[in-house]
Order: structure tokens, then C-alpha cells, then sequence
């Protein structure tokens, strides 16, 4: 008698188990669950590692071996699309959009007043100051300290 009530309960648990397993893996392959995690996993991934020292924020970025300084007060945000800025009354204030591009399909980007751009191996990266002219006339003091701190290896 007690070993039919055994079986049954294993029984009952791996149908329960298998039950289970399925319904995860039905809500997992459906086609918006699918798109949600893909998409959740590319926005998460970031090349940057940042690090605070007594000087301010330390920028490196892992994939193509480089590193900058911010300058003293800024801020970052995002991961791929990386951008810093620095923070006065709860406005942002001289915005610094930072990405890498190919260097063969971006042949005719170059520096200019408000970017900087600097070829490294088969890459281009590009700092960007963000807003109006005389902002970003005001924070091109800050390209300028970016660009002197960048060191690649």
C-alpha cells in the first residue's frame, strides 16, 4: 500500500515538473516574450567600464582597448551611445555625445568646431558637444581636456 502512494506522488510531480517546464517555455518562445529578452539583453551590454578616482570619472572601453578622462563634474549616461554632461540647477549643461563608428564607412568625418574625431586602428570615435552655438563654444575647453587625456594601448 505505501509503495503505490509513493509512486503516485512521483508520478504526480514529474507531470507537475513537466507541466511546468512547458508553460516556461511556451510564454519564453512566444514572439513578443522573445523580442522583450533580445531586446533587454542588446540594451544592457555596455563596452564601457567606469571607474571614480579623486580626479573625477574614468572611462575605459574594453572592446577597443582605450581610455579618456572626464573632466571634473560630469556625469554619464547610457551604454552604447554613450553621453556625459555636467549638472547645473537640474539642467544638463555642455553634453558630450560620445560613439565609435568604422573608420572605412565614415571616410568623410572629421573634426570640426563642435566634434572631435580620432582615428583609432579601424575605428573612428567621436566626441560631440550637444545644444547651441555659444554652449558649445563655451565647452569646447572640455573636448579639448578629453582628447589630451585619451591614451590607447
Amino acid at each position: 500500500m505505501y509503495e503505490s502512494n509513493y509512486f503516485n506522488k512521483i508520478a504526480i510531480l514529474f507531470i507537475a515538473t513537466f507541466a511546468n517546464i512547458f508553460v516556461i517555455w511556451y510564454f519564453m518562445i512566444r514572439e513578443e516574450s522573445s523580442n522583450w529578452i533580445s531586446s533587454q539583453v542588446v540594451h544592457q551590454i555596455s563596452p564601457y567600464i567606469i571607474d571614480e578616482d579623486s580626479d573625477g570619472l574614468v572611462i575605459d572601453n574594453v572592446i577597443l582597448d582605450y581610455e579618456f578622462r572626464l573632466p571634473p563634474g560630469f556625469k554619464t549616461i547610457g551604454a552604447r551611445n554613450f553621453s556625459f554632461f555636467m549638472e547645473e540647477d537640474g539642467q544638463k549643461k555642455c553634453e558630450i555625445r560620445h560613439y565609435y563608428i568604422n573608420a572605412s564607412r565614415a571616410k568623410k568625418l572629421s573634426s570640426d568646431d563642435g566634434k572631435t574625431v580620432i582615428l583609432l586602428n579601424s575605428a573612428k570615435l567621436v566626441f560631440e558637444l550637444v545644444g547651441t552655438k555659444e554652449e558649445k563654444n563655451f565647452c569646447a575647453k572640455y573636448l579639448e581636456q578629453i582628447e589630451a587625456s585619451l591614451i590607447t594601448d
